[in-house]
């Protein structure tokens, strides 16, 4: 059946650039580029005037797929029965100005692609000519192309970023891989949020963002966005001028973005594929000609013919659990490599299981060096031993300016809100320990941040307390952070 938001057709009348006509609504015309029904699977494609694949043309329409049949032809509209069971729905292709302006680049039609690999083979070529990348790399963004022409089907999009300082081809790599990417949008340009969220949810295609800032105005609001556009969930922003209201968007997509430095934001990180830039090691076409064109237009073909034939055989009953050579592999690392392994040959699969292992390492470097992950260092570095909140602060806080110290009262709601450890009051002196009891709670959160509890019996730390029948030879650090002494 088709997917649509609550205010597709409010949407369409925004990105179209004009309102809809009066026949239009009469007729219950809704905009799209992309529909699926039990019998078809509907692309807008743009029809070429002649038979180069450089052609510019507004002229567009749908490419119509019969799923039993693989019949395919051009249609300029499609024609279902309202879900209603009243009148009928009219589908017709979007023209706006993303689309004047090819700010969002569309196959132009069909072609056959022979077998998988040699459609890897092409896509990888073309990459290497392009821009440089790892050898291993080369070979999971290749079959990511693939995934991300259907990734509607899965539950989770990972996304790809592209970091390096300036002249190391971060801008190029993107570029170029996404212009092999699923209905690929250069929304570089976006002013504003609102701009991004009706692109995302009007055309569903793969969002170009180069420059990624950081620290900008917009760097909260853009963090949002993207954190949750890799799932399904549906996105609500309240609207409109002289009349408010809810309107609700779909924005998950494949997004691709660059930047110098690494996003700090740890949930961001561990859903994204980081591809670190280094300066290129030998000659890199300075300008992408006609030849270039030709050769993407080429491929984008095929990669729609691929999507036709493959949508609907993806079944993720199969890997509901995950795939037996990635369990090992903390849980978001499998979200986000399974797509790609799920579509790749053996030797590809051998790389992807090398690199989740730095995807993993640095999922749990990102987690240790958030707030959270900070504080249960502190606590993994004294166990078994309950540390005082104090000793906690103190240690967090000592790389930290005057300005931007961290009061006790944050890390204990830290502590037991993220940690879901109790703080209590030890001892005569009333000292703030946090209460380590739940040995399985430390196992689980140890696997989360991927540290590494000392070899220390509990056994031995009690026993040193207990011998210790003079507590004036105890040192004040030691006894802030020992398991709490009975003064009694």
């Amino acid at each position: 059946m088709a997917e649509f938001t609550p205010g597709q057709k409010e949407i369409a009348k925004k990105m179209m650039g004009k309102q809809i006509s009066a026949k239009d609504e009469q007729e219950n015309v809704t905009y799209v580029s992309y529909l699926e029904t039990e019998r078809y699977i509907l692309e807008q494609i743009l029809r070429p005037t002649h038979t180069t694949h450089t052609t510019h043309t507004t002229e567009t329409t749908f490419l119509q797929f019969e799923k039993e049949t693989s019949l395919i032809e051009e249609v300029n509209e499609f024609r279902s029965m309202a879900e209603d069971g009243v009148g009928e729905m009219v589908y017709k292709p979007i023209i706006d100005d993303l689309l004047r302006t090819r700010t969002v680049s569309l196959p132009t039609g069909a072609e056959e692609y022979g077998t998988i690999d040699l459609l890897i083979k092409e896509i990888r070529d073309f990459f290497s000519l392009y821009f440089e990348l790892p050898i291993y790399y080369i070979n999971i963004v290749s079959y990511l192309i693939l995934f991300y022409w259907v990734y509607e089907k899965f539950p989770f999009v990972p996304y790809v970023h592209f970091v390096g300082r300036t002249s190391t081809g971060k801008t190029t790599a993107m570029e170029v891989f996404g212009s092999l990417c699923y209905k690929p949008i250069d929304a570089s340009g976006a002013i504003t949020m609102s701009s991004i969220f009706r692109t995302a949810s009007s055309w569903r295609g793969t969002l170009l963002l180069d420059e990624f800032n950081t620290t900008g105005e917009n760097y909260a609001e853009m963090l949002s966005f993207l954190k949750s556009g890799v799932s399904n969930r549906a996105v609500l922003r309240v609207e409109g001028d002289k009349q408010r209201e809810v309107r609700a968007y779909m924005i998950k997509c494949p997004k691709i973005f660059t930047s110098e430095v690494p996003v700090s934001d740890a949930g961001l990180q561990s859903s994204t594929i980081v591809i670190k830039m280094e300066k290129n090691k030998r000659r890199i076409p300075l300008y992408r000609l006609k030849g270039y064109e030709e050769a993407v237009g080429k491929i984008r073909n095929k990669l729609l013919l691929w999507r036709f034939r493959n949508l609907n055989k993806i079944n993720l009953t199969e890997i509901e659990y995950g795939f037996p050579e990635l369990q090992s592999f903390d849980r978001r690392v499998q979200q986000v490599i399974t797509p790609i392994f799920y579509f790749s040959g053996e030797e590809t699969k051998k790389d992807i299981v090398e690199f989740a292992k730095k995807q993993e390492e640095e999922t749990f470097r990102e987690r240790r060096e958030a707030l959270d992950g900070q504080i249960f260092q502190c606590i993994v570095d004294n166990y078994p031993i309950e540390p005082a909140l104090k000793l906690i602060t103190e240690i967090i806080n000592k790389d930290r300016g005057i300005q931007r110290q961290y009061t006790e009262k944050k890390i204990a709601n830290v502590i037991r809100k993220v940690l879901g450890f109790d703080i209590e009051r030890r001892g005569s002196e009333n000292i703030s320990t946090v209460v380590l009891n739940d040995p399985k709670k430390m196992e689980e959160l140890n696997d989360y941040y991927g540290c590494v509890l000392p070899v220390v019996s509990v056994v031995s730390v009690a026993s040193v307390v207990n011998s210790t029948t003079n507590k004036d030879e105890i040192d004040q650090e030691t006894r802030d952070i020992f398991l709490p002494i009975d003064d009694s």
